[in-house]
């Protein structure tokens, strides 16, 4: 996400850019490859300090670590605004906003985001990942709510920001109800088109759907399991998986459990294989209950795939009516009966998914990454005149 925003931007400003040593030997060989893009940069990097052991038993402990770079970022920032006398700081990564880093010390215009994670994991839906999915997200949810209130550092950031870009519009209602502030919208991800898509059309009486993500209890890939099932047109139905995770053979157990024919499970794949297997599917299914916006939304929209998404997050945003299906969240079996109905008007009526497929194409132009450098070049344009 950093580097494409970064490479972006570098021919509208002159950027200064602050990053981990991890990125330095990817970034040497791509401008090796790229020697006429050097120019355009200027790199900084800081070694971040990690204890895999201790983040495999406590996954938080991460941010004690990220804070002492976030530190040091702040100490190296200080120098080189002496020397450069920078207009704008950006603080770009990470999307989270627990860690908004110490920037607004140097007392410039800061622009800060895009940023999120403020969502609540839907209460109604925990107990649908499984004990170890719902005691977590139980547990993830009242941490976030804690520091949304009581995080002075996140408080300070926001308050001292001269423009703060959110991630979702949900985002955006946060920082504006919790510190009155005014935010704008830019999804986190983004992509690079390539050729123009050709729409599939479907044979007659067989849909097919792709589900792509980690196989993890937030992905909820159950619900559409449950849905297919109960679909009267469920035999017209092709599901093709890709992914995989800890929920792989809990799922694939459910799927059989359920009856389901026709289900394909790929596992990890090429990226390439991967984007074949959704440019040959007719429709694209997102069951998330704690994301963003998710990078596989924009290129199933690229490749005009009609999307059937939970109607929350980042996905609210992006999807409308143009180009896929919102489900709103009441109940669990509310949302599979939802999901069920969906998938089959989709099955049964061809001439509305393909209307939903060049909306899908259409839409997905709104979200490369050259329109959101134009969207943040307005942002620093605005906050230094």
């Amino acid at each position: 996400m950093g580097w494409n925003f970064v490479k972006c931007l570098c021919r509208l400003h002159e950027l200064h850019i602050i990053t981990e040593s991890k990125f330095k030997p990817d970034l040497n060989r791509y401008f090796k490859e790229h020697p006429e893009e050097t120019p355009f940069y200027h790199f900084y990097f800081i070694e971040k300090k990690r204890h895999k052991k201790l983040r495999k038993v406590w996954p938080p402990s991460y941010y004690w670590f990220y804070k002492s770079w976030q530190k040091k970022a702040l100490r190296l920032a200080q120098i080189l605004d002496k020397q450069e006398n920078f207009d704008v700081i950006h603080q770009l990564n990470m999307v989270g906003y627990r860690e908004p880093g110490y920037l607004y010390e140097i007392g410039k215009p800061l622009v800060w985001g895009p940023m999120g994670g403020f969502n609540i994991t839907p209460w109604l839906l925990l107990p649908s990942m499984g004990i170890y999915g719902a005691l977590f997200y139980s547990f993830r949810n009242l941490i976030n709510l804690y520091q949304m209130y009581f995080s002075k550092r996140v408080k300070k950031a926001i308050i001292q920001s001269k423009m703060v870009i959110c991630a979702t519009s949900d985002d955006t209602n946060t920082v504006q109800r919790l510190w009155g502030k005014k935010s704008i919208v830019i999804p986190e991800v983004g992509f690079i088109p390539t050729t123009q898509s050709t729409i599939i059309k479907r044979r007659i009486n067989r849909l097919k759907i792709c589900w792509s993500g980690l196989h993890i209890p937030r992905k909820s890939l159950n619900l559409l399991l449950e849905a297919l099932a109960i679909c009267p047109l469920k035999n017209e139905i092709e599901l093709h998986i890709i992914g995989e995770g800890i929920c792989t053979t809990k799922w694939k157990k459910l799927s059989e459990k359920l009856r389901l024919k026709d289900v394909y499970w790929y596992g990890w794949v090429a990226r390439d294989k991967a984007l074949q297997i959704m440019q040959d599917s007719h429709l694209f299914v997102i069951t998330s209950l704690s994301d963003a916006t998710s990078t596989v939304l924009l290129e199933a929209l690229s490749l005009g795939l009609p999307i059937v998404t939970l109607n929350h997050l980042g996905f609210s945003n992006i999807v409308n009516n143009d180009c896929g299906i919102k489900i709103d969240i009441k109940s669990k079996q509310q949302v599979i009966t939802d999901l069920a109905q969906a998938i089959g008007k989709l099955c049964q009526n061809e001439a509305e998914r393909m209307r939903l497929a060049q909306g899908a194409l259409k839409r997905s132009t709104d979200f490369t990454w050259e329109e959101k450098a134009v969207l943040i070049n307005n942002i620093y344009q605005d906050i230094t005149h």
